[in-house]
């Protein structure tokens, strides 16, 4: 057996056991293609799972009903011709290749197209493999959301106490099923564990290999890995072959920028100023808008600035509300709005409500004429630098990250945007801290 194959063999023989201990809820696995993935997790292991434990069900969902009951079919077989080393056989009354029992016990298999019904009495071991179908699917963020929740309403409510999810796939996207689930486990701290295992070895391997050295050598060579990789945009090299998709296309910055030293814990104790700004979600739909995104900075005195965001998908109704809950919290020095396309009207309700409640709301407002991606590039030599700090316990601070990572070319850029405004917010306040006429809205061009 290859070395890759056997070490996701043993990874997933003791995920299996960890969740029957209640120790963990699923499992990820991140390969190239054609590396045997998918042969190993939709194959082997549903037909050894079950003539392990022959009264237990398993699910097997795919991109489509169809290339999700070929991997039936396959464990079928397979039972059918290897059962008597487990003293099981496949019922001859229920054996189609979606849906098959064993003979005078409680076990079988089913499977199903992503984002279709499950039907039948839960799984002990739900296994998602390849649920993206191609790039058209990995880019449309609907598709991706409508994937996001089937596996909220359906998938993930159908598995039995002491029962394992496996997602197997090849990445295409960051915020595609496998990259959503890991970000959330993170989030709602639930027990996920990653086997992500790049074609070209990286630091830290978990295979031990020395980097540059090929995943399964016997058949894919590094010279053939190479010319692969050069006949390839970086995005479909880093996303299909190395598992670490990035933005489509081209990225701004590199990944040298956001290194472990960009992380802080506790907002350092003294600092020159705080600011605070908003770049308003512009859509009302509360679901697949774009986000409301606040940026929190501290500017310290030689010149590093330590960041906190919240960024969520929120309905205009709310943004006010959040305003003045962040701004009490924050306390800032100043607070910025973008008032570009109509946009004074929320500032003009977010000032209103402060003086309603009798809060003070050191409210600028900004006019933006120069070009959104104009003005992020503008954060690059701070970035280069690292003169810019994120609060490492937020997610808001950490899917700012994902946007900074995926700029130009990302779905959403909202919170570099905030950013880059709470950025020249900070700077301005400094600047004009002893100017008597220093007015209330910023017009840069």
């Amino acid at each position: 057996m290859a070395r890759h194959a056997a070490y996701l063999d043993q990874t997933l023989l003791s995920a299996i056991e960890d969740a029957q201990a209640g120790l963990l809820d699923g499992l990820v696995v991140c390969m190239p293609p054609q590396h045997g993935k998918s042969e190993l997790c939709s194959k082997y292991l549903p037909a050894w799972y079950l003539g392990t434990f022959p009264d237990r069900r398993v699910i097997l969902t795919g991109y489509e009903a169809d290339f999700a009951a070929q991997w039936g079919r396959k464990a079928r077989d397979l039972l059918e011709q290897w059962g008597w080393l487990f003293n099981v056989q496949v019922s001859k009354r229920s054996s189609a290749v979606h849906r098959w029992d064993l003979q005078g016990r409680d076990g079988g298999m089913t499977t199903a197209g992503v984002g279709g019904p499950i039907t039948g009495r839960g799984a002990h071991l739900l296994i998602v493999d390849d649920p993206v179908k191609n790039d058209e699917e990995a880019r449309s963020s609907t598709h991706r959301e409508k994937q996001w929740d089937w596996w909220q309403s359906t998938a993930s409510t159908r598995i039995r106490p002491g029962g394992l999810f496996v997602v197997v796939q090849t990445r295409w996207h960051r915020d595609d099923l496998a990259g959503r689930i890991l970000r959330e486990a993170k989030t709602n701290r639930q027990r996920w564990r990653e086997v992500r295992l790049p074609a070209l070895a990286e630091d830290r391997d978990p295979l031990g290999r020395a980097p540059g050295e090929p995943l399964w050598p016997e058949v894919y060579t590094e010279d053939h890995l190479l010319r692969v990789k050069s006949s390839r945009t970086n995005y479909y090299w880093r996303a299909l072959y190395q598992q670490d998709p990035l933005a489509e296309g081209s990225t701004e910055w590199p990944e040298a920028f956001f290194g472990p030293s960009i992380w802080f814990e506790e907002w350092p104790q003294e600092w020159l100023c705080r600011a605070m700004a908003l770049d308003p979600s512009k859509g009302r739909d509360a679901k697949f808008g774009d986000y409301s995104a606040f940026a929190m900075l501290q500017l310290m005195a030689d010149g590093t600035c330590y960041v906190d965001a919240d960024l969520a998908v929120r309905n205009v109704s709310i943004i006010a509300e959040t305003a003045l809950e962040l701004c009490r919290s924050f306390q800032p020095d100043g607070f910025s709005i973008e008032v570009n396309q109509f946009q004074e009207l929320l500032a003009t309700e977010i000032n209103r409500l402060a003086m309603e409640r009798r809060m003070y709301l050191p409210l600028y407002t900004i006019n933006n004429q120069v070009p959104k991606i104009v003005r992020i590039r503008r954060l690059t030599a701070l970035l280069a630098q690292g003169r810019i700090k994120f609060k490492a316990n937020s997610g808001g601070a950490r899917l700012l990250v994902e946007q900074l990572r995926d700029f130009p070319t990302g779905d959403h850029d909202d919170g570099p945007d905030a950013l880059e405004m709470a950025v020249r917010t900070a700077n301005d306040l400094i600047a004009n801290a002893n100017r008597p006429d220093f007015t209330v809205e910023f017009v840069y061009t």
